[in-house]
């Protein structure tokens, strides 16, 4: 090889080696690096939209259905107003009229007759016009029921009467207030009081002997119930060790009382 060329291919090797190591700093000493590659911003995928709510609007309740007007005719207008007092009405009597075959105090007409939906809690009557004081009669002796029809038929109202013990039949009227014989005004409370089941308090029958313990029973107005019987080292046969109810105890008229008593030896 002859020593032009081999100057020649020096001369390049040395070319490339300069341009491989010296090229990057001159090129950034003039300017001429090329331009640091931009970020590129990777945006985060879109997130769904949460499902809208669905709103379910409940129907409104019904209004409750207007009460209507019971029917009052044909009872008292002081029943009346106790009855409707508890519905909330007001019982309003407008008139007096003359009815010979119908109770002082009775109601005739109302307003707003029966069954109409009422608009307000009103109900005005017409009643029968009551008469002159009455004679109350004596209804003493006579069963509540019995004593009620015929005071009421009279016009005369009856309240719950007051119950009393006797030895009478249960319900028999024992007094009446104001008493037979009396006048009053068609409308008078008569107060009655009744017989009730007599309350009776039970003796002790523990330490006496069964038929010693059944008379005395018997002869209180009450009855020898369950007897059970039982074995004791200490006591005879017949011997009351425990009863039931207690002694002491309120029990009604004829009410049987249980007795355990020592058995046969």
């Amino acid at each position: 090889m002859n020593d032009t060329l081999k100057t020649v291919l020096i001369s390049l090797i040395v070319a490339v080696l300069v341009q491989i190591f010296l090229g990057p700093q001159i090129m950034k000493m003039t300017g001429t690096l090329p331009a640091a590659p931009q970020q590129v911003l990777v945006q985060p995928a879109p997130q769904p939209l949460p499902a809208p709510q669905v709103i379910v609007e409940q129907p409104a309740p019904a209004p409750a259905p207007s009460p209507t007007a019971p029917d009052y005719r044909g009872i008292t207008v002081k029943k009346a107003r106790s009855l409707a007092g508890a519905q909330g009405i007001v019982i309003i009597e407008d008139e007096q009229r003359d009815a010979p075959d119908k109770r002082p105090g009775e109601i005739l007409e109302q307003d707003p007759p029966p069954g109409t939906v009422l608009t307000t809690r009103e109900i005005r009557v017409v009643v029968a016009k009551a008469k002159e004081d009455l004679k109350i009669p004596t209804v003493t002796g006579k069963t509540l029921d019995e004593a009620r029809v015929e005071l009421e038929a009279l016009g005369f109202e009856v309240p719950e009467p007051i119950a009393q013990d006797s030895n009478r039949t249960p319900g028999t009227v024992l007094a009446q207030e104001p008493k037979g014989g009396a006048k009053a005004p068609s409308g008078t409370d008569v107060k009655l009081t009744i017989a009730s089941m007599p309350m009776l308090e039970v003796p002790k029958m523990t330490g006496k002997y069964l038929r010693t313990a059944k008379a005395d029973l018997q002869n209180i107005g009450l009855e020898l119930g369950e007897v059970r019987r039982t074995e004791h080292a200490e006591h005879g046969e017949g011997y009351v060790l425990r009863q039931e109810p207690a002694a002491g105890t309120k029990v009604p008229f004829g009410t049987a009382i249980k007795l355990t008593v020592v058995a046969p030896n």
